[in-house]
């Protein structure tokens, strides 16, 4: 069975992942969670059925709740309607119990707990199924929180951070370098500045440095899911997408099967990255995928070919068999913590050099909204807005091809390469990917 959301245009995820996004939340947001104790399969959680936008619940604190709790399962457009009401109470009964429960101040306020015939389905889970959909839970958490309004959504821990005050980079270069040269001041700065990874407002392992230990240190969404295993994985999934991408770009059409595998594929992609998104079709996917292969800068004309940053993993993940093809264009995931990494240290590094104003700098170069860790951050020059642009999408995946190039060919003044090879998730190592660089600025933009 599965649990639908009548508000929410029937949008719909299974009870499995429900009951592991019931469990999350009582780790992430219950004062009273307590790992030994199982607080979770026995605790309440306030219902705070409400109309008010997802932005205003949390300013309210009402994170522990079930109404932002089944807001977060929805895709982005449906973030801040509501959701939960007494249908839906009823719907559900065989999932949920309707409870009471004291707020601070002492007054009984509606709540619910999870019924017997919901822990039985997940105790006959697997250990493996229930990490998967734990891993699916806590995703929503901790990607890119999409609502309609540009109101600040902060699940997580917050703080804002001034890149450059900690950490100076080696060198600036001069104000009218090309653009290339701030490419490469960037590259080196990151490869200089130490780097400690965060889970839970906690340091996740140790403080570490240079490209190579910083994709080392990857996690996705939680620290025991670590570079090595979240690419063990991924592995299926990114096969089946580079497949359905090769069929495209050979001009070829993809039979029913494939087509019901495009789908599913792009389906299960959303749920690893904690994006859940509407209009999952064969049009759209396909749509994605073949402007993605293109570089297709008309893309954004074309209302099948979807763009934020679900559609932008597509894209990354259905483009990774281009990397090492000339003039092709692997393409980088453009969200929110990328963006932040690429465009804090461009534009600190090009104020420092006097530049005050873009001008033509860095041509379709924007932003992405974002909140949780250090986003949003301060930015010096008025960068323009990215999201859901196919032009930016492109700009973007050109400007980490360069750096991957320069992590490739760089050397110091004696010949040596400058930059240690990528470690790879078998153990070895080889040439830098568009994946592995976007593996670094994703922890360096969190």
């Amino acid at each position: 069975m599965k649990v639908i959301f009548e508000r929410a245009s029937n949008f719909s995820i299974n009870n499995s992942l429900f009951i592991a996004a019931w469990k999350v939340w009582f780790k992430r947001f219950s004062d009273s969670y307590q790992e030994n104790t199982h607080s979770w399969k026995i605790g309440k959680m306030p219902v705070g059925v409400s109309s008010d936008s997802l932005s205003d619940l949390i300013r309210q604190d009402q994170r522990f709740s079930l109404e932002v709790m089944c807001r977060m399962m929805v895709p982005w457009k449906f973030r801040n309607d509501q959701q939960v009401d007494d249908v839906f109470l009823r719907n559900y009964s065989h999932l949920i119990e309707q409870s009471v429960v004291s707020d601070a101040d002492g007054r009984e306020v509606a709540a619910a707990c999870l019924t017997e015939q919901a822990l039985i389905h997940w105790d006959n889970m697997s250990f493996a199924e229930q990490d998967d959909y734990m891993a699916y839970a806590e995703a929503r958490v901790q990607a890119d929180i999409e609502v309609k309004s540009s109101d600040p959504v902060v699940l997580d821990d917050q703080g804002i951070e001034l890149i450059g005050e900690d950490t100076y980079p080696p060198y600036i270069p001069e104000k009218d370098a090309e653009d290339i040269e701030f490419v490469r001041a960037l590259v080196r700065w990151i490869e200089d500045a130490p780097f400690q990874a965060f889970y839970l407002k906690q340091p996740a392992g140790e403080a570490v440095a240079t490209w190579h230990d910083r994709l080392l240190a990857f996690f996705w969404p939680k620290p025991r899911i670590g570079y090595n295993l979240h690419h063990a994985t991924l592995n299926p999934l990114y096969y089946r997408a580079n497949q359905l991408a090769k069929t495209l770009d050979k001009g070829e059409q993809w039979d029913q099967e494939w087509r019901d595998m495009a789908v599913k594929t792009a389906e299960e992609l959303f749920q690893v990255s904690g994006t859940p998104q509407t209009d999952v079709n064969l049009e759209t996917v396909q749509a994605v995928i073949q402007a993605a292969v293109n570089a297709d800068e008309c893309a954004d004309d074309n209302p099948n070919a979807k763009m934020n940053s679900g559609w932008s993993y597509l894209a990354s993940v259905s483009t990774a068999h281009l990397e090492g093809q000339i003039g092709r264009l692997p393409m980088v995931c453009w969200n929110s913590r990328i963006a932040s990494a690429v465009i804090s240290r461009l534009d600190f590094l090009l104020a420092e050099a006097g530049v005050a104003q873009l001008g033509e700098r860095f041509k379709d170069i924007g932003t992405v909204p974002g909140y949780g860790g250090t986003r949003p951050r301060q930015y010096t020059l008025n960068w323009p807005n990215g999201y859901r642009s196919w032009k930016t999408q492109i700009a973007a995946s050109r400007l980490v091809n360069q750096m991957a190039y320069i992590l490739n060919n760089d050397t110091k003044g004696n010949g040596e390469k400058r930059y240690r090879l990528m470690p790879l998730p078998n153990g070895a190592k080889g040439p830098w990917t568009v994946r592995g660089v976007q593996g670094v600025l994703f922890g360096d933009g969190y």
